[in-house]
Protein backbone atom coordinates (compact mmCIF):
# COMPACT_ATOMS: atom_id res chain seq x y z
CA UNK A 1 0.00 0.00 0.00
CA UNK A 2 1.40 3.34 -1.05
CA UNK A 3 1.11 5.97 1.68
CA UNK A 4 1.92 9.65 1.57
CA UNK A 5 2.69 12.25 4.22
CA UNK A 6 3.17 16.01 3.96
CA UNK A 7 4.88 18.09 6.65
CA UNK A 8 4.46 21.86 6.83
CA UNK A 9 7.76 22.91 8.37
CA UNK A 10 9.11 26.32 9.29
CA UNK A 11 11.28 26.63 6.17
CA UNK A 12 9.79 24.18 3.68
CA UNK A 13 6.77 22.00 3.06
CA UNK A 14 7.84 18.45 2.24
CA UNK A 15 6.30 15.30 0.79
CA UNK A 16 7.23 11.66 1.22
CA UNK A 17 5.41 8.76 -0.45
CA UNK A 18 6.47 5.16 0.11
CA UNK A 19 5.44 1.60 0.75
CA UNK A 20 6.57 -0.04 3.97
CA UNK A 21 7.68 -3.67 3.75
CA UNK A 22 9.69 -5.63 6.30
CA UNK A 23 10.27 -2.48 8.31
CA UNK A 24 11.77 -0.56 5.36
CA UNK A 25 10.42 2.12 3.03
CA UNK A 26 10.44 1.33 -0.70
CA UNK A 27 9.19 2.94 -3.94
CA UNK A 28 10.02 6.34 -2.49
CA UNK A 29 8.99 9.73 -3.84
CA UNK A 30 10.20 12.93 -2.17
CA UNK A 31 9.13 16.48 -2.90
CA UNK A 32 9.50 19.89 -1.32
CA UNK A 33 8.46 23.51 -1.72
CA UNK A 34 10.22 26.43 -0.02
CA UNK A 35 7.30 28.04 1.82
CA UNK A 36 9.28 29.83 4.59
CA UNK A 37 6.34 29.87 6.95
CA UNK A 38 8.31 31.03 9.98
CA UNK A 39 9.54 34.11 8.13
CA UNK A 40 5.89 34.72 7.21
CA UNK A 41 4.89 35.35 10.83
CA UNK A 42 4.16 39.00 11.56
CA UNK A 43 4.97 40.98 14.72
CA UNK A 44 1.93 39.49 16.47
CA UNK A 45 2.98 35.93 15.56
CA UNK A 46 0.24 35.53 12.99
CA UNK A 47 0.79 33.97 9.56
CA UNK A 48 0.52 36.71 6.96
CA UNK A 49 -2.41 36.12 4.56
CA UNK A 50 -0.22 35.82 1.46
CA UNK A 51 2.11 33.29 3.14
CA UNK A 52 -0.87 31.31 4.42
CA UNK A 53 -2.27 31.10 0.90
CA UNK A 54 1.13 30.20 -0.62
CA UNK A 55 1.53 27.38 1.88
CA UNK A 56 -1.97 26.05 1.25
CA UNK A 57 -1.29 26.02 -2.51
CA UNK A 58 2.04 24.24 -1.96
CA UNK A 59 0.19 21.54 -0.02
CA UNK A 60 -2.18 21.16 -2.97
CA UNK A 61 0.66 20.69 -5.44
CA UNK A 62 2.43 18.14 -3.24
CA UNK A 63 -0.84 16.33 -2.57
CA UNK A 64 -1.44 16.09 -6.31
CA UNK A 65 2.03 14.57 -6.78
CA UNK A 66 1.30 12.03 -4.05
CA UNK A 67 -1.95 10.96 -5.70
CA UNK A 68 -0.25 10.70 -9.09
CA UNK A 69 2.42 8.49 -7.49
CA UNK A 70 -0.33 6.18 -6.28
CA UNK A 71 -0.74 7.15 -2.63
CA UNK A 72 -3.94 5.68 -1.23
CA UNK A 73 -3.74 7.79 1.92
CA UNK A 74 -2.09 11.17 2.55
CA UNK A 75 -1.50 12.51 6.06
CA UNK A 76 -0.75 16.16 6.73
CA UNK A 77 0.96 17.58 9.82
CA UNK A 78 2.71 20.82 10.79
CA UNK A 79 5.56 21.68 13.12
CA UNK A 80 7.15 24.66 14.88
CA UNK A 81 5.98 27.69 12.88
CA UNK A 82 2.35 26.56 12.91
CA UNK A 83 2.65 25.66 16.62
CA UNK A 84 3.81 29.22 17.31
CA UNK A 85 1.31 30.97 15.05
CA UNK A 86 -1.73 32.48 16.74
CA UNK A 87 -3.75 31.70 13.60
CA UNK A 88 -2.43 28.23 12.87
CA UNK A 89 -6.05 27.08 12.93
CA UNK A 90 -6.75 29.43 9.99
CA UNK A 91 -4.18 27.55 7.91
CA UNK A 92 -5.81 24.28 8.90
CA UNK A 93 -9.27 25.57 7.92
CA UNK A 94 -8.02 26.88 4.57
CA UNK A 95 -6.42 23.58 3.62
CA UNK A 96 -9.47 21.64 4.78
CA UNK A 97 -11.77 23.88 2.73
CA UNK A 98 -9.64 23.66 -0.42
CA UNK A 99 -8.62 20.01 -0.44
CA UNK A 100 -10.43 18.24 2.39
CA UNK A 101 -7.14 17.38 4.12
CA UNK A 102 -7.20 17.57 7.91
CA UNK A 103 -4.09 19.20 9.39
CA UNK A 104 -2.61 18.03 12.69
CA UNK A 105 -0.19 20.29 14.53
CA UNK A 106 2.32 18.07 16.32
CA UNK A 107 4.18 18.91 19.52
CA UNK A 108 7.92 19.36 19.83
CA UNK A 109 8.16 16.04 21.64
CA UNK A 110 6.33 14.30 18.79
CA UNK A 111 8.67 15.98 16.32
CA UNK A 112 11.67 14.67 18.28
CA UNK A 113 10.22 11.16 18.36
CA UNK A 114 9.61 11.12 14.59
CA UNK A 115 13.17 12.27 13.87
CA UNK A 116 14.53 9.51 16.11
CA UNK A 117 12.28 6.91 14.49
CA UNK A 118 13.57 7.95 11.06
CA UNK A 119 17.15 6.88 11.88
CA UNK A 120 16.87 4.65 14.95
CA UNK A 121 18.86 1.45 15.13
CA UNK A 122 20.07 -0.91 17.80
CA UNK A 123 23.02 1.21 18.84
CA UNK A 124 22.87 4.06 21.32
CA UNK A 125 22.80 7.39 19.48
CA UNK A 126 21.94 11.03 19.87
CA UNK A 127 19.72 12.34 17.07
CA UNK A 128 19.55 16.04 16.27
CA UNK A 129 16.97 17.59 13.94
CA UNK A 130 17.64 21.25 13.08
CA UNK A 131 14.60 23.03 11.68
CA UNK A 132 13.60 26.58 10.89
CA UNK A 133 11.79 27.19 14.17
CA UNK A 134 13.07 24.54 16.57
CA UNK A 135 15.80 21.99 17.12
CA UNK A 136 15.16 18.57 18.65
CA UNK A 137 17.58 16.28 20.49
CA UNK A 138 16.68 12.66 21.14
CA UNK A 139 18.85 10.12 22.94
CA UNK A 140 17.86 6.50 22.44
CA UNK A 141 18.95 2.91 22.15
CA UNK A 142 17.38 -0.25 20.70
CA UNK A 143 14.62 1.86 19.09
CA UNK A 144 13.68 3.18 22.57
CA UNK A 145 13.76 6.87 23.46
CA UNK A 146 15.61 7.58 26.70
CA UNK A 147 15.50 11.38 26.70
CA UNK A 148 14.36 14.09 24.31
CA UNK A 149 13.87 17.83 24.15
CA UNK A 150 12.56 20.41 21.67
CA UNK A 151 14.41 23.74 21.84
CA UNK A 152 13.17 27.07 20.54
CA UNK A 153 16.29 27.37 18.40
CA UNK A 154 15.84 27.26 14.64
CA UNK A 155 17.62 28.80 11.67
CA UNK A 156 14.74 31.09 10.67
CA UNK A 157 13.93 31.96 14.28
CA UNK A 158 17.52 33.15 14.79
CA UNK A 159 17.52 34.99 11.46
CA UNK A 160 14.56 37.10 12.62
CA UNK A 161 16.45 37.99 15.79
CA UNK A 162 19.86 38.70 14.23
CA UNK A 163 20.76 38.54 10.52
CA UNK A 164 24.32 37.40 9.87
CA UNK A 165 26.19 39.77 7.57
CA UNK A 166 29.64 39.58 9.18
CA UNK A 167 31.80 37.33 11.38
CA UNK A 168 30.85 39.56 14.32
CA UNK A 169 27.16 38.85 13.68
CA UNK A 170 27.95 35.13 13.55
CA UNK A 171 29.72 35.35 16.91
CA UNK A 172 26.65 37.02 18.44
CA UNK A 173 24.28 34.35 17.11
CA UNK A 174 26.59 31.54 18.19
CA UNK A 175 26.68 33.03 21.69
CA UNK A 176 22.84 33.04 21.73
CA UNK A 177 22.81 29.38 20.70
CA UNK A 178 25.33 28.38 23.36
CA UNK A 179 23.32 30.20 26.04
CA UNK A 180 20.06 28.67 24.84
CA UNK A 181 21.49 25.17 24.90
CA UNK A 182 23.15 25.37 28.33
CA UNK A 183 20.34 23.84 30.43
CA UNK A 184 19.72 21.05 27.94
CA UNK A 185 23.41 20.36 27.54
CA UNK A 186 23.71 20.02 31.31
CA UNK A 187 20.84 17.50 31.34
CA UNK A 188 22.42 15.59 28.48
CA UNK A 189 25.76 15.35 30.27
CA UNK A 190 24.08 13.66 33.22
CA UNK A 191 23.12 10.75 30.96
CA UNK A 192 25.45 7.99 29.72
CA UNK A 193 27.03 9.37 26.55
CA UNK A 194 26.12 8.21 23.07
CA UNK A 195 28.96 7.11 20.78
CA UNK A 196 27.29 8.61 17.70
CA UNK A 197 25.55 11.86 16.79
CA UNK A 198 23.19 11.77 13.79
CA UNK A 199 22.04 15.02 12.19
CA UNK A 200 18.81 15.58 10.25
CA UNK A 201 17.33 18.68 8.66
CA UNK A 202 18.33 21.15 5.98
CA UNK A 203 21.21 22.70 7.91
CA UNK A 204 22.89 19.31 8.36
CA UNK A 205 22.31 18.10 4.80
CA UNK A 206 23.43 21.44 3.36
CA UNK A 207 26.61 21.42 5.46
CA UNK A 208 27.33 17.99 3.98
CA UNK A 209 26.59 19.25 0.46
CA UNK A 210 28.92 22.25 0.89
CA UNK A 211 31.62 19.87 2.11
CA UNK A 212 31.00 17.73 -0.99
CA UNK A 213 31.13 20.81 -3.22
CA UNK A 214 27.84 20.16 -4.96
CA UNK A 215 24.11 20.34 -4.28
CA UNK A 216 22.94 17.05 -2.80
CA UNK A 217 19.85 15.78 -0.97
CA UNK A 218 18.33 12.63 0.48
CA UNK A 219 20.26 9.48 -0.28
CA UNK A 220 23.07 11.54 -1.80
CA UNK A 221 24.09 12.81 1.63
CA UNK A 222 23.14 9.73 3.66
CA UNK A 223 26.05 8.71 5.88
CA UNK A 224 28.20 11.74 5.06
CA UNK A 225 30.34 13.12 7.89
CA UNK A 226 30.49 16.78 8.93
CA UNK A 227 33.13 17.67 11.50
CA UNK A 228 33.05 20.49 14.01
CA UNK A 229 36.00 21.99 12.13
CA UNK A 230 34.00 21.80 8.87
CA UNK A 231 31.05 23.65 10.41
CA UNK A 232 33.28 26.36 11.88
CA UNK A 233 35.07 26.84 8.56
CA UNK A 234 31.77 27.09 6.67
CA UNK A 235 30.38 29.61 9.16
CA UNK A 236 33.47 31.84 8.84
CA UNK A 237 33.31 31.61 5.05
CA UNK A 238 29.58 32.32 4.68
CA UNK A 239 29.50 35.13 7.27
CA UNK A 240 32.12 37.05 5.24
CA UNK A 241 30.25 36.79 1.94
CA UNK A 242 27.58 39.24 0.74
CA UNK A 243 24.30 37.43 0.08
CA UNK A 244 24.64 37.42 -3.75
CA UNK A 245 28.06 35.75 -3.46
CA UNK A 246 26.82 33.37 -0.77
CA UNK A 247 24.17 32.15 -3.20
CA UNK A 248 26.96 31.04 -5.55
CA UNK A 249 28.67 28.72 -3.03
CA UNK A 250 28.76 25.14 -4.41
CA UNK A 251 26.40 22.88 -2.50
CA UNK A 252 24.38 25.74 -0.98
CA UNK A 253 20.88 26.08 -2.49
CA UNK A 254 20.30 29.80 -3.17
CA UNK A 255 17.06 29.84 -1.16
CA UNK A 256 18.97 28.64 1.94
CA UNK A 257 21.76 31.19 1.70
CA UNK A 258 20.13 33.76 3.97
CA UNK A 259 19.67 31.43 6.98
CA UNK A 260 22.37 28.78 6.48
CA UNK A 261 24.86 30.60 8.77
CA UNK A 262 22.26 30.43 11.55
CA UNK A 263 21.84 26.71 10.98
CA UNK A 264 25.61 26.32 11.22
CA UNK A 265 25.58 28.18 14.53
CA UNK A 266 23.08 25.60 15.86
CA UNK A 267 25.16 22.78 14.40
CA UNK A 268 28.32 24.07 16.08
CA UNK A 269 26.59 24.74 19.39
CA UNK A 270 25.04 21.27 19.41
CA UNK A 271 28.30 19.46 18.67
CA UNK A 272 30.05 21.47 21.36
CA UNK A 273 27.27 20.79 23.88
CA UNK A 274 27.27 17.07 23.09
CA UNK A 275 31.10 16.99 23.20
CA UNK A 276 31.21 15.56 19.66
CA UNK A 277 33.81 16.46 17.05
CA UNK A 278 31.70 15.18 14.16
CA UNK A 279 28.24 14.01 13.18
CA UNK A 280 26.83 11.60 10.65
CA UNK A 281 24.32 13.21 8.30
CA UNK A 282 21.06 11.55 7.31
CA UNK A 283 18.93 12.61 4.36
CA UNK A 284 15.88 11.22 6.13
CA UNK A 285 13.29 13.46 7.80
CA UNK A 286 10.45 13.31 10.30
CA UNK A 287 8.29 12.15 7.37
CA UNK A 288 10.37 8.95 7.22
CA UNK A 289 9.78 8.57 10.93
CA UNK A 290 6.05 8.98 10.47
CA UNK A 291 5.72 6.42 7.66
CA UNK A 292 8.03 3.98 9.48
CA UNK A 293 5.78 4.21 12.53
CA UNK A 294 2.80 2.92 10.53
CA UNK A 295 1.94 -0.80 10.34
CA UNK A 296 3.98 -2.87 7.91
CA UNK A 297 2.37 -4.32 4.78
CA UNK A 298 2.27 -7.60 6.66
CA UNK A 299 0.05 -5.94 9.24
CA UNK A 300 2.77 -5.82 11.85
CA UNK A 301 4.22 -2.61 13.23
CA UNK A 302 7.94 -3.21 12.76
Amino acid sequence: MMRGAIAIGSNSTRLLCAEKRNGELTHILRGREETRLFLGLDEENRIRPERLEETARAVERLHRRAVEWGAETVTLFATSATRDAKNGDALARRIQALYGLPLRIISGQEEAALAFRAVSSGERRLVMDIGGGSTEWTLGENNRIIWSVSMQLGASRLLKIQPIDSPEDADRVLSMVRDGMKPYAAALRRLPPAPALVGLGGSCTTAAAIRMGREAHGEQVEGQTVTLADARTQLRMLSRLPLPERRQVPGLPPERAVHMPHGLCILIGAMEAADMDHLTVSGRTNLDGYLLSLPDESGENV
